[in-house]
């Protein structure tokens, strides 16, 4: 198995969790309103809080069901493979991880010279 395998499966399983979670969410919100889901654009019909519930509502399903399904599709790779996916073995650290590191590095090097300098 190599990264293009993973990469399959990683956006599958992503696809799938976000198109079950949308879904439960949907029933779910028809179940305990007894109300179709709101739309974001009809804003003569829907009341404004009741959008916004439902968005945070699908939104904390689709995000732990994305985050469930990424981990159990690492954990069958590790399982088929032997090893972790090499952009989560290494934790893929990218050059503008490194550039920001040392622009806060440097950002806080200024600060505490600046509370010295005020200090003194």
């Amino acid at each position: 198995m190599g990264n293009a395998t993973w990469r399959l499966l990683s956006i599958g399983s992503t696809l799938a969790a976000t198109k079950l979670a949308t879904m439960a969410a949907s029933k779910g919100w028809k179940v305990m309103t007894g109300r179709p889901v709101p739309v974001k654009g009809d804003f003569e019909r829907e009341r404004t809080r009741d959008v916004v519930a439902y968005a945070a509502l699908s939104s904390m399903l689709v995000v732990g069901a994305r985050v469930a399904a990424e981990r159990k599709a690492a954990e069958y790779y590790r399982q088929s493979t032997g090893h972790l996916p090499r952009g989560i073995a290494r934790g893929d650290i990218t050059l503008t991880d490194v550039h920001s590191y040392r622009k806060l590095r440097r950002a806080r090097a200024k600060a505490s010279r600046a509370v010295k300098h005020l200090s003194s």
